[in-house]
């Protein structure tokens, strides 16, 4: 199960990091200066890709702590990269969806047993409110995007749905990973 999780929770984000990229391309699909004028957006999607895809099935090459500071000081890009102007909405939810992302994979960390094997993405059962917390705080920003998702049914950007639906789904498989 908790294999199964992971893929859905890898292939969401990696969707995730598609729909801010086509906003970068003109429908022709070469690409030119929006592309690199939008990795804001899809940069940071990307960093949180490779923090859920290193601390759950990769070699762990930088520890839990570390992707946790470098997603926490990623997820304000989205918004101040992009001017004003520019903007359409899914800035604030793609900050959101990295906080939710460090939210658990922080408070997942536990201190490695003296006599057993570390495990990076292990959920510790240390009791607390800061997990409930956590879980709380992703659990929104899941309904936020699910929300959101909805609510860009009858817009003509297919992107910004497929975006919604897949954060939705990334966090909801890091929610039920929790859990296990």
């Amino acid at each position: 199960m908790h294999a199964f999780l992971t893929a859905v929770m890898l292939a969401c984000c990696a969707v995730g990091i598609l729909c801010p990229m086509s906003e970068g391309t003109p429908r022709g699909g070469v690409l030119r200066n929006g592309f690199i004028r939008n990795s804001g957006q899809w940069g940071t999607m990307a960093v949180m890709l490779a923090a859920m895809a290193d601390t759950t099935v990769g070699p762990g090459l930088l520890p839990g702590v570390l992707w946790g500071l470098i997603l926490l000081l990623a997820a304000p890009l989205p918004l101040v990269l992009l001017r004003r102007e520019r903007r359409n909405g899914m800035e604030l939810h793609r900050a959101l969806s990295v906080l939710g992302m460090f939210a658990l994979l922080v408070t997942g960390l536990q201190p490695a047993a003296q006599d057993a094997a570390p495990h990076v993405h292990a959920h510790a059962g240390t009791g607390g409110i800061t997990p409930l917390l956590a879980a709380a705080l992703a659990a929104a920003v899941a309904a936020y995007s699910l929300v959101l998702a909805v609510r860009t049914l009858r817009s003509r950007r297919l992107a910004h749905r497929v975006e919604a639906f897949s954060a939705a789904g990334a966090l909801g498989a890091m929610l039920l990973m929790a859990g296990l």
